[in-house]
């Protein structure tokens, strides 16, 4: 795909810095040439998440106040928006209103929920685009747009590390509910069976923590309070044969793990059926598991493809993935 053009274009990047995903993306707009001011809608502060998770009073003050700061900004060429479902009518009216040459583009990595829901902030975008196959088969405003991988996953498909490899299979992931660590559990005990190794790292986050006591969740003993850096996740990936991934049951959308493992030349057993129908699938490099009947291929998991899913897995880079937002 053509790289966009957006030398000196004037970007507002409203985000949520979730896993640092935002700030790649931020440095590949700048790369690009665009010169980039972000707002983080999510601010760090414990005080402000607190406050945000379980409703405690001071939030309308606070946000209020971080709005009217991005208004202080004008003369945007575009206003780039994740997530967003937080923003109010008004301050996306006065947005838009302060920048009305500007192309406003909203996209979600997130499905449509009760508690999730964007619906009502759509008709201040020129485009909306989701993960979600489900929410854009439903909403015909919004436009699917897969996931990608970081330049350094690419890379690190081009250097042959089979040499590297004493892990069978992986999986590094967030704790979400009892379901995917029951899944971790089934895992750990087939791979003891078969005689492969198992290496997981499941990463249990501070709110994820507070939340458990509300509801009394009892928390499991490998679960680790430490986010892995890109840096650790590719030299766990280079000691890996097999990528295994468990994205949430609610979401259609195919996960950021399926792009980085495929970006980085492994293979992937996932859940998620609608890996199907995508144009890089490839039965050599992807295995479908049934969550309701366990059970992983360990053949697929021994073999080493013989085809290669290079061509078409490089169109989900994250360079194509902007230049695909601003087309």
């Amino acid at each position: 795909m053509n790289q966009i053009d957006l030398k000196n274009k004037k970007i507002l990047y409203i985000g949520s810095k979730s896993f640092n995903y935002d700030q790649f993306l931020v440095e590949k707009l700048e790369n690009f040439g665009a010169n980039v001011v972000f707002f983080q809608i999510d601010i760090t502060s414990i005080y402000f998440r607190t406050i945000k998770k379980f409703g405690l009073p001071g939030i309308n003050s606070y946000k209020n106040n971080f709005y009217n700061n991005m208004l202080l900004g004008k003369n945007y060429d575009y206003v780039l928006v994740r997530y967003g479902h937080q923003l109010s009518e008004e301050f996306l009216g006065k947005l838009r209103s302060a920048n009305p040459n500007a192309k406003f583009i909203n996209f979600h990595w997130d499905s449509i929920t009760a508690l999730y829901n964007y619906l009502h902030i759509i008709p201040y975008f020129d485009k909306v685009f989701s993960f979600d196959v489900k929410d854009c088969q439903t909403y015909r405003e919004i436009n699917y747009l897969p996931l990608f991988y970081l330049d350094c996953y690419g890379e690190f498909r081009k250097n042959d590390t089979d040499k590297l490899t004493n892990i069978d299979l992986l999986f590094i992931g967030s704790w979400r509910n009892q379901e995917r660590y029951h899944l971790i559990k089934l895992t750990e005990e087939f791979c003891r069976q078969q005689g492969l190794h198992f290496y997981f790292y499941l990463h249990f986050s501070l709110l994820a923590q507070l939340d458990s006591i509300r509801r009394e969740v009892i928390i499991a003993k490998q679960a680790r309070y430490k986010t892995l850096s890109e840096k650790e996740i590719l030299n766990l990936f280079a000691r890996s044969n097999t990528i295994i991934d468990f994205p949430s049951s609610y979401q259609s959308g195919l996960t950021i793990r399926t792009f980085e493992a495929l970006g980085a030349g492994k293979k992937l057993i996932t859940t998620n059926k609608n890996i199907l129908k995508e144009p890089f699938y490839n039965p050599e490099h992807i295995s479908l598991m049934d969550v309701n009947e366990f059970n992983l291929d360990v053949d697929f998991i021994r073999n080493k493809p013989v085809s290669s899913i290079e061509e078409s897995i490089g169109n989900y880079s994250i360079g194509n993935y902007i230049s695909k937002l601003f087309q």
